[in-house]
């Protein structure tokens, strides 16, 4: 059985990526840090996010 705890985050995401089914692994990626991600507020609200989402993908369909 492989060590995800101990597995660099690189090599964490490329199992991932090939073992789409395996939850242990996903668990552990998504719960790693991310020391340089970006995150971004808004004072949107989520109803209107998903309007905004809806009327995109609308756009994109037509």
């Amino acid at each position: 059985m492989l060590n995800f705890k101990e597995m660099p985050l690189n090599e964490l995401r490329k199992y991932v990526l090939k073992n789409r089914k395996d939850e242990t692994a996903w668990k552990e990626f998504v719960s790693r840090p991310r020391p340089h991600a970006t995150i971004v507020t808004t004072e949107i609200s989520l109803e209107e996010q998903e309007l905004i989402l809806q009327q995109a993908s609308s756009k994109m369909q037509n």
